[in-house]
Protein backbone atom coordinates (compact mmCIF):
# COMPACT_ATOMS: atom_id res chain seq x y z
CA UNK A 1 0.00 0.00 0.00
CA UNK A 2 1.66 3.20 -0.88
CA UNK A 3 0.90 6.71 0.40
CA UNK A 4 -0.65 8.03 -2.54
CA UNK A 5 -3.71 5.02 -2.26
CA UNK A 6 -3.73 6.91 1.33
CA UNK A 7 -4.57 10.65 -0.28
CA UNK A 8 -8.41 9.57 -0.48
CA UNK A 9 -9.83 13.00 -0.51
CA UNK A 10 -9.85 15.86 -3.34
CA UNK A 11 -9.39 19.74 -3.68
CA UNK A 12 -8.63 23.29 -5.64
CA UNK A 13 -6.08 24.87 -4.58
CA UNK A 14 -6.33 28.78 -5.11
CA UNK A 15 -3.32 30.93 -4.71
CA UNK A 16 -3.08 34.94 -3.97
CA UNK A 17 -2.37 36.65 -6.17
CA UNK A 18 -1.41 40.82 -6.52
CA UNK A 19 -3.88 43.10 -8.03
CA UNK A 20 -2.10 46.04 -9.75
CA UNK A 21 -4.16 49.56 -9.55
CA UNK A 22 -5.37 51.03 -12.91
CA UNK A 23 -6.10 54.52 -11.32
CA UNK A 24 -5.43 56.40 -8.50
CA UNK A 25 -7.78 56.63 -5.61
CA UNK A 26 -8.86 59.71 -3.41
CA UNK A 27 -5.79 61.76 -5.44
CA UNK A 28 -3.02 59.21 -4.86
CA UNK A 29 -1.53 58.09 -7.64
CA UNK A 30 -2.17 54.00 -9.28
CA UNK A 31 1.44 53.77 -8.65
CA UNK A 32 1.65 54.78 -5.39
CA UNK A 33 -1.36 53.09 -3.51
CA UNK A 34 -0.46 49.51 -2.31
CA UNK A 35 -0.96 46.39 -3.88
CA UNK A 36 -4.31 43.85 -3.45
CA UNK A 37 -3.95 40.21 -2.47
CA UNK A 38 -6.90 38.44 -4.15
CA UNK A 39 -7.82 35.02 -5.12
CA UNK A 40 -8.42 34.09 -8.88
CA UNK A 41 -11.63 32.96 -9.73
CA UNK A 42 -10.61 30.03 -11.50
CA UNK A 43 -8.50 27.36 -9.25
CA UNK A 44 -4.74 27.47 -9.30
CA UNK A 45 -4.87 23.67 -8.97
CA UNK A 46 -7.26 21.24 -9.79
CA UNK A 47 -8.27 17.73 -7.94
CA UNK A 48 -5.28 17.73 -5.55
CA UNK A 49 -5.00 14.68 -3.96
CA UNK A 50 -5.30 15.18 -0.16
CA UNK A 51 -6.18 13.56 3.23
CA UNK A 52 -8.46 15.90 5.56
CA UNK A 53 -8.43 15.32 9.43
CA UNK A 54 -10.96 17.18 11.41
CA UNK A 55 -9.16 18.80 14.86
CA UNK A 56 -11.17 20.83 16.31
CA UNK A 57 -14.51 22.63 15.92
CA UNK A 58 -16.32 25.06 17.69
CA UNK A 59 -19.75 27.23 17.68
CA UNK A 60 -19.73 30.96 19.00
CA UNK A 61 -22.63 32.84 19.22
CA UNK A 62 -21.52 36.35 18.12
CA UNK A 63 -23.67 39.80 16.66
CA UNK A 64 -25.44 38.90 14.67
CA UNK A 65 -25.40 35.33 14.01
CA UNK A 66 -23.56 32.16 15.23
CA UNK A 67 -19.95 31.33 14.13
CA UNK A 68 -18.47 28.29 13.41
CA UNK A 69 -14.84 27.53 14.06
CA UNK A 70 -13.00 24.71 12.07
CA UNK A 71 -9.47 23.55 11.81
CA UNK A 72 -7.92 20.29 9.67
CA UNK A 73 -4.91 18.72 9.41
CA UNK A 74 -4.54 18.19 5.42
CA UNK A 75 -2.02 15.95 4.14
CA UNK A 76 -0.67 16.67 0.52
CA UNK A 77 1.91 15.04 -1.26
CA UNK A 78 5.53 16.34 -1.38
CA UNK A 79 5.60 17.53 -4.97
CA UNK A 80 2.54 19.79 -4.30
CA UNK A 81 2.79 23.54 -4.48
CA UNK A 82 1.14 24.65 -1.59
CA UNK A 83 1.91 28.42 -0.08
CA UNK A 84 1.09 29.97 2.84
CA UNK A 85 -2.59 31.23 2.89
CA UNK A 86 -3.99 29.31 0.04
CA UNK A 87 -7.54 29.13 -0.10
CA UNK A 88 -8.43 24.90 -0.16
CA UNK A 89 -11.96 24.20 -1.68
CA UNK A 90 -12.84 20.74 -0.33
CA UNK A 91 -16.42 19.37 -0.47
CA UNK A 92 -17.48 22.63 -1.19
CA UNK A 93 -16.18 24.17 2.07
CA UNK A 94 -13.68 26.85 1.81
CA UNK A 95 -10.61 26.54 4.11
CA UNK A 96 -7.49 29.25 4.65
CA UNK A 97 -4.22 27.53 4.52
CA UNK A 98 -1.67 28.31 7.36
CA UNK A 99 2.13 27.18 7.07
CA UNK A 100 3.24 24.39 5.26
CA UNK A 101 5.28 21.68 6.94
CA UNK A 102 7.28 19.26 5.10
CA UNK A 103 7.22 16.03 6.99
CA UNK A 104 10.57 13.70 7.39
CA UNK A 105 11.04 15.01 3.50
CA UNK A 106 8.32 12.53 2.43
CA UNK A 107 4.96 14.39 2.29
CA UNK A 108 3.68 17.94 3.53
CA UNK A 109 0.90 18.68 6.23
CA UNK A 110 -1.22 22.01 6.48
CA UNK A 111 -3.33 23.43 9.36
CA UNK A 112 -6.54 24.96 7.67
CA UNK A 113 -9.12 27.04 9.09
CA UNK A 114 -12.33 27.86 8.72
CA UNK A 115 -14.32 30.70 9.72
CA UNK A 116 -17.86 31.30 8.49
CA UNK A 117 -21.22 32.98 9.75
CA UNK A 118 -24.00 30.24 9.94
Amino acid sequence: MSYDSLLTDRCDLFHLENEEAIRGKFGIPAGDLQTDLTYPDTPSMRDVACYVVEKSQSLVQEEPNTVIYQSYLVHFPLASDIRLHDKMVWNGISLKLQQPKRVKNHHMEVMAVRKENL
